[in-house]
């Protein structure tokens, strides 16, 4: 089975302003994807895919809520 790795390691909170928050999302040790965080959406950005691609997939918060809800 893959083993996924992320780490993240905040002091204090974040909050977004202008700025969108990253995370890289590795499996077995190597880059799997890129989740990426904004006031607006989430998106998932499978490795090696550029911004806006077609594998790319980005939801509205609320898409992603009744997503995760289902």
């Amino acid at each position: 089975m893959a083993q996924h790795e992320i780490c993240a390691v905040f002091q204090t909170p974040v909050e977004i302003f202008n700025r969108d928050l990253q995370v890289t999302v590795k499996r077995n040790g190597n880059v799997f994807g890129t989740l990426t965080l904004s006031k607006g959406s989430i998106d998932w950005r499978p490795k090696k895919k550029h911004t806006g691609g077609k594998n790319q997939v980005r939801l509205k918060w609320s898409q992603f809520d009744k997503k995760m809800r289902s």
